[in-house]
């Protein structure tokens, strides 16, 4: 197994930046409540404010209240008016997937969504014949169910669907639809998907009710009014550096501070763990239905471990860097139920094996993921990061930990999820 070049001989302290999930949600919600809102812990990277930006346009008074802090000012959901300009959500597929739902139970709304290159080549269908079946007017413009998408805000009817595959952003979009129209939903998904929006929905004080772990039904009314929104780090952006905690040599921790631990998102933990590393969650609490802790990261002899079906809607977000987690394995690493990782930004099987091969690993691809056996040494080569911004903070953190250096095709992509996340890999 590779061997890490640079040691922690002294404990090291960092944050990253809020919740990229919640902070699209902490928008979409404080358009559907009357007033004045506060958000506090907002992403400012690209995604995020690519949603806030969209929402200005229907009627949200946005003022800054300094770093990551917001008042949003919303005249109520019935209040919003159609923008006059195409809704660009870059590279936002949260973004895009649940404000079309929100959007679409809208009467009178009308708006165009779209976004950057990458965003227009995801699927769309998986949210929009849901809504078609709500009611909603929603189309692909192309015709190729992708965005650009063309939405007619309309009265939608009382749903009920089960979902085929496990995703928050279906669930989301379908949810949102629910809220803006003032009808009931009832939903039922395979596995436990992250459950921000059930989260916020009752911190708003909404009528959810839970059947069993992965079935509820939300019923109306949705009076809403604006509130304060506390948004914690984000676990997906800490995952590389709790990688890099774990893989470092020393003896020494990082602590990561200020991590959102909803128990729909903490698979990567449950892994890491599994695969024999050390880490300790201290000061827990609850901000707005989340909960909340820190990390202390402990340089850690790793393994392989077998990943079952059911973590995988935890972890999705976390592969890419949970196999360069599996480089420095003994024994290797193997992900398989993983389909969905080809719907992302991009195909992230493709991208992670093209990659892999590069750097002299003997990758095994099948359609749901692949699988390489322990290696102990990796070539300098160019990395194509296929404008993912996760694909380029994972092969950064190898590159840092093996101290082999190597380059990148683009990496400006990073600034969708990560502000700043070179800067800590160069504090290091």
């Amino acid at each position: 197994m590779l061997r890490p070049q640079i040691k922690l001989n002294a404990k090291k302290e960092i944050y990253v930046p809020g919740d990229k999930s919640i902070s699209h949600r902490s928008v979409l919600f404080c358009a559907l409540s009357q007033g004045k809102s506060e958000i506090h812990g907002f992403l400012e990277g690209e995604d995020p404010l690519h949603t806030l930006h969209c929402f200005e346009s229907m009627g949200l008074s946005v003022t800054s209240l300094g770093k990551g802090s917001y008042q949003v000012v919303s005249p109520g959901k019935n209040n919003l008016k159609s923008p006059s300009k195409v809704l660009d959500f870059g590279n936002a597929g949260t973004g895009i997937r649940l404000s079309a739902g929100l959007i679409a139970g809208l009467p009178g709304i009308n708006a165009t969504l779209t976004g950057d290159a990458s965003l227009c080549k995801r699927p769309m269908a998986r949210i929009m014949n849901p809504l078609k079946e709500m009611g909603a007017d929603i189309l692909s413009v192309a015709g190729n169910d992708r965005a650009p998408l063309l939405i007619h805000g309309k009265q939608l009817q009382s749903y009920s669907y089960v979902s085929p595959i496990a995703s928050a952003q279906i669930k989301s979009a379908l949810v949102l639809a629910a809220l803006a129209s003032d009808i009931s939903i009832e939903y039922k998904e395979s596995e436990v998907s992250r459950d921000h929006t059930e989260n916020m929905i009752r911190f708003l004080g909404g009528n959810i009710v839970h059947h069993s772990p992965v079935h509820f039904t939300v019923k109306p009314p949705y009076n809403f009014e604006g509130t304060k929104y506390v948004i914690p780090g984000d676990i997906s952006s800490a995952a590389f550096y709790i990688v890099f905690g774990l893989c470092v040599g020393g003896s020494e921790p990082l602590l990561i501070k200020n991590i959102g631990l909803n128990p729909s998102r903490i698979g990567i933990l449950t892994v890491l763990q599994n695969m024999g590393g050390k880490i300790e969650i201290i000061a827990k609490r609850v901000e707005c239905g989340e909960e909340i802790g820190d990390l202390l990261v402990y340089p850690s002899k790793l393994k392989r471990t077998i990943i079952t079906e059911d973590l995988i809607p935890s972890i999705i977000d976390e592969i890419p860097i949970l196999t360069i987690a599996g480089l420095f394995s003994e024994g290797g690493f193997q992900i398989s139920h993983a389909e969905e990782l080809r719907a992302k930004e991009s195909d992230r099987i493709h991208s992670m094996v093209t990659n892999l091969e590069k750097l002299g690993v003997k990758v095994n691809e099948v359609k749901d993921g692949y699988e390489f056996g322990e290696i102990d040494s990796i070539l300098k080569t160019k990395i194509e990061t296929f404008m993912d911004h996760r694909i380029a903070m994972s092969f950064a953190i190898l590159s840092k930990l093996s101290g082999v250096e190597l380059s990148f095709d683009d990496t400006s992509w990073v600034d969708t999820s990560f502000p700043g996340f070179f800067d800590i890999l160069k504090s290091f």
